[in-house]
This record gives structure tokens, C-alpha cells and sequence, in this order.
């Protein structure tokens, strides 16, 4: 299933842009003398396209974690919780603080301030003066926009005011036999003294313009100019050119985008020596080479501008053209195959960041392990996604009477595809114990974990300071001597503790860190100095303590 957006922001546009113009190097590198040399202006296309255009399509083969460029972090904690069949018993109330669920939110589309529960959302910044140095990044930025899009409308304007002396050509049998011939008799042509070759200016109505100096005599030579110039006309390659200009101008500082408006310049000079070759036939191959050689220019020319001959080019295009052997029908096929192949993998490649919560925390009292659903990619999964979902898992857990996570991680997960009638790796499910109080302190007793009047554990008589259970996510922060770590195996049951004391590294460790933590207490926060690590946490009561 595809998704279609236009919405992509511009960092990833600039990101995946980068990525597919190094892979059409690397093509470029390796099959550049055995394809046609249309394949490679047709790759650069599909480039720019990337580069300018913020379309996001998502598919099977689509990137699935999408970078976020920012340095700030945030942590959610969200309580939405589809429950099913899970009787209520009086437990005496602990100080072990239940993980929350991981944040649930609508279907994609939605808000996630809809979901079921209540949504408390604390963000920090890791650097104090990230907005200036924001702010200050955007002013250089749109500065190195302006100042590229005025030093190339400066230079396109100096070589637009040299050709407004050029004369028109009316009156020469030869070119204008010659461009009846080729059907393009409505191309006009004109002579400038100040230009040292041909080249074709101009979108809407193109124009040929040849230097003065040349030998209008040369019949041959004429020919040459005209079927090679008015091939930039039929390609379009100067409408192709202006959006280069614009991906320069947006990308300014991404080297790659300058390599590859050279390339790009020279592989279309390349298929149109190529496309003039198939038309003129092998017997006219050195005639040809020889044109090029009698037109080139003694300097460089910014080739972006306008289509011309160019001397740095001339080599190139020469040994090419000497070289030149008609695409056979295997290079033909491997040559589209690879523009298929790149337009599929690369077009839908990228996608805009998205919302990955699929589905609220699920459980249900025939299972001990709870489940919530994400998406890996941006898919359309029509009306009440999240109800959907909410109901295949619990359908899942009911019914499966396995106690093996990896067993009903796979059961919903192919329960969601057909659901929605997308592939089983579009979602990612995440499995948890989903234990009562009472059947975790009947667990926890058994390897002489208690607690004691106040709630708070206490491992062998002695006051458990830090208390780590993360399959069960359960923790404790309180004043102790020991710390305690539980390891579960894959069924959830418990398979050893681990008791840390002073002078283990990480207890010591843990001591030596002092952060502060954030606890709220009916929406008002206060602040505490712990020995903990850093990390916002959130809890209904002051005295809980979360590790």
C-alpha cells in the first residue's frame, strides 16, 4: 500500500537528495561507458526531483526511522490502557511506581490529546542556546541562498546583455534548408560577434546563436552545429538547467549539489552527441569529432547558463564519440531496468516524520503480557485506526494461551496486516508483563524481596535504595544500603536478581551522580536533588521515587 503527502520537511528533502545523488555517482562511476548516455540526465532528473520537491511517498520499501535533526529531548509518559476482563482487587497501595505504558495516541491523522487518558508531555533542551544558534543558522542559510541566486543572475544577465546585439539570420539558404530538414524551421538563428561558440538561449522560444567568425560555408560543419544545438531544444536540457540552478541556490552548501550540476552539464552534452550520432550514422562519426574540435571555446563557460560547446569538455566528448558503439539490446534492458529500479527504491524511499502510535496499551487477564501497536511508516489505515487495532490485539491475547512473547508479538502483528490489508513489517509491537500488584509481590517474596511498612522493598532485612525490574517496569528510588536488579528470561518469569553494594561500580556509580528530577504532584512541579540518573519522570505522589 502507498501513501502519497506533500509535505516532506526541507532538512530530509536536502538529506535523502544527498543520498541518492551519491548512489547515481557511484552508478555513474561504474556504467558510464556501457549504457546509453540518456540513462544518466534521466537519473539526475529523478535527483532534482528529490531535491525541490517535498513529496513523501511511503511504501513496503520505504526508509522506516526517519532522522529528527534537533537537540532536544522529550519524554511522554501517557496513560491510555485498553483493558479487558481484568477484575478489581483491593491491593494495599505500594511505592513501587508501574512503568506507564509507552504513549498511545490516535490512528495517524488524529491528535493524540484524543486518546484515551490524560497526556503530560516535558520537554528540555540539551543546549541552553539552541533558539539563537537556530536563529543565527536560518539567517546564514537564507544569506547563502540570496547571495547564489544573485552571483548566477548576475552572470546570466552580463551574457544576456551580449546577446542582445546578435543579428538575426535570414537569408542563408544553407541553415535554413538545414533546420526544415530537421523540422524545426521555426528555431531562429543568429550571429553575435561576442560569443567564441554556439549555444541556445532561451525557454519559452529558444534561440541558436552562432559566432560570427565561423565559416558559414562549411556545410558539414553547419550541419553538425544545428542537429547538435537544436537536440538541446527538443531534450528541454535548458529547462533542465534552470532547476539545477534552483537546486544550487537552495543547497549552496552541499558540495555534492555543486559536483553534480557538472556532471549533469556533461552527461547532457554526452546524449546529445549521442542522439546526433544515431541520426548522422557511424560514417559521419570523425566528421563530427572534428566540428567539435573547430567550435570549441578557448575559455570556460558557466555551461549551466546557456547549452554550448565547451574546450573543458572536449576531450571527453571526443574519445566518446570515437569510442561510440550502439547500445546493444542487453545494455538497453539493464538501462531501464536501473532507471525503474532507482525511481521505485529512491521515489519512495523518503518519508515525511509521522506519528508511529498505532494503537493504546492493551492486556487482558487469559495473558500476563500486555501490547501496544506502532507503525514503522506512514500508511492510510482509514476510519477508528487505533479502535481497530485496539481490538485485534485484545482479540490476540485472549485467545493465544502461549506464554511466549515472541509467539504473540507475531500473532498481532500478522492479525494487523490483515486487518488493514498492508505487510506484517509495517508494524512493530512492543510486549510487556502486565502483572498485578499482587501477583508481582508473590513473585518478588520468593527471591526475598518484601516490602515493608512504608511500601518500600527490602531484600534480606536490608532497605533496597534502587529497585529495577524493566519487564515488569517497576522501579524504586528510596533510602537504602542495596541495590537490586531483576532479570527475567523469555516467558517473564524470574531467572535471577542481582544485588549491588557499596563498592560495586555501578552502585557506586549511581552515588556519585547527582541530577535533578522533576516530580509533579496535581500539576505542580518541585523540584528535588536525587542520586540518579538524568531523566524526567512523572508520578501522581512527590514521595515516589522512579528510577
Amino acid at each position: 500500500m502507498l501513501h502519497f503527502r506533500m509535505d516532506m520537511p526541507l532538512y530530509l528533502m536536502m538529506l535523502y537528495g544527498s543520498i541518492l545523488l551519491l548512489a547515481v555517482l557511484l552508478l555513474r562511476a561504474l556504467f558510464r561507458h556501457r549504457l546509453p548516455r540518456l540513462v544518466f540526465p534521466v537519473l539526475w532528473t529523478l535527483v532534482l526531483l528529490r531535491f525541490l520537491v517535498p513529496y513523501a511517498l511511503s511504501s513496503p520499501l520505504s526508509i522506516k526511522q526517519v532522522p529528527e535533526l534537533s537537540p532536544s529531548f522529550s519524554t511522554a509518559f501517557t496513560e491510555a490502557v485498553a483493558v479487558e476482563d481484568i477484575p478489581v482487587e483491593p491491593v494495599q497501595e505500594l511505592q513501587l511506581h508501574a512503568e506507564a505504558p509507552a504513549e498511545a495516541t490516535a490512528a495517524p491523522g488524529t491528535d493524540s490529546n484524543t486518546a484515551t487518558g490524560y497526556t503530560t508531555d516535558f520537554s528540555y533542551s540539551l543546549y541552553g542556546h539552541w533558539p539563537l544558534i537556530r536563529n543565527i543558522s536560518f539567517v546564514i542559510y537564507i544569506a547563502g541562498v540570496i547571495i547564489t541566486a544573485s552571483v548566477l543572475l548576475f552572470q546570466k544577465r552580463c551574457y544576456a546583455k551580449r546577446l542582445k546585439n546578435s543579428l538575426l539570420v535570414e537569408h542563408n539558404e544553407t541553415i535554413n534548408t538545414i533546420l526544415r530538414e530537421m523540422r524545426m524551421g521555426h528555431v531562429l538563428v543568429f550571429t553575435n560577434d561576442e560569443i567564441a561558440s554556439p549555444l541556445v538561449s532561451g525557454l519559452l522560444a529558444p534561440r541558436v546563436y552562432l559566432p560570427t567568425r565561423m565559416d558559414f560555408d562549411n556545410t558539414e560543419l553547419l550541419r553538425h552545429i544545428l542537429m547538435h544545438e537544436t537536440m538541446h531544444i527538443r531534450r528541454r536540457d535548458n529547462w533542465i538547467k534552470l532547476v539545477m540552478l534552483a537546486a544550487l541556490c537552495i543547497n549552496w552548501f552541499n558540495p555534492l549539489v555543486w559536483i553534480m550540476s557538472k556532471c549533469l552539464s556533461s552527461d547532457l552534452e554526452l546524449a546529445c552527441d549521442e542522439a546526433v550520432l544515431l541520426q548522422c550514422g557511424a560514417e559521419q562519426r570523425q566528421s563530427y569529432a572534428f566540428s567539435l574540435l573547430a567550435m570549441a571555446i578557448t575559455a570556460s563557460r558557466p555551461t549551466l547558463l546557456y547549452s554550448a560547446f565547451s574546450r573543458t569538455e572536449v576531450e571527453k566528448r571526443v574519445n566518446s564519440i570515437v569510442h561510440y558503439k550502439k547500445a546493444s539490446v542487453s545494455a538497453l534492458l539493464l538501462s531501464t531496468l536501473l532507471v525503474l529500479s532507482s525511481t521505485v527504491v529512491f521515489a519512495t524511499g523518503g518519508q515525511a516524520p509521522f506519528s508511529p502510535y498505532l494503537s493504546a496499551y492493551c492486556s487482558n487477564d487469559s495473558c500476563r503480557w500486555g501490547a501496544q501497536a506502532f507503525i514503522t511508516r506512514d500508511i492510510e489505515l482509514g476510519r477508528d485506526a487505533q479502535i481497530r487495532a485496539d481490538y485485534v490485539i485484545l482479540e490476540v491475547l485472549r485467545t493465544n494461551t502461549d506464554s511466549d512473547p515472541i509467539t504473540i508479538e507475531a500473532d498481532i502483528r500478522n492479525a494487523l496486516a490483515a486487518e488493514f490489508h498492508v505487510e506484517p513489517e509495517a508494524f512493530r509491537i512492543d510486549i510487556s508483563l502486565c502483572l498485578s500488584d499482587k501477583e508481582l509481590y508473590t513473585e518478588y517474596a520468593q527471591w526475598k524481596l518484601v516490602p515493608n511498612a512504608d511500601g518500600y522493598l527490602i531484600y534480606n532485612g536490608e532497605p533496597v535504595r534502587y529497585f529495577y525490574d524493566e519487564a515488569a517496569g517497576r522501579y524504586q528510588a528510596a533510602d537504602g544500603l542495596i541495590d537490586i536488579l531483576v532479570q527475567r528470561d523469555r516467558l517473564g518469569r524470574i531467572a535471577d536478581i542481582t544485588a549491588q553494594h557499596p563498592g560495586n561500580a555501578d552502585f557506586d556509580r549511581r552515588s556519585a551522580n547527582r541530577t535533578y528530577h522533576a516530580y509533579y504532584s496535581e500539576g505542580e512541579a518541585v523540584q528535588m536533588q536525587e542520586d540518579t540518573v538524568m531523566e524526567y519522570t512523572v508520578t501522581e505522589d512527590p514521595q515516589k521515587r522512579l528510577w
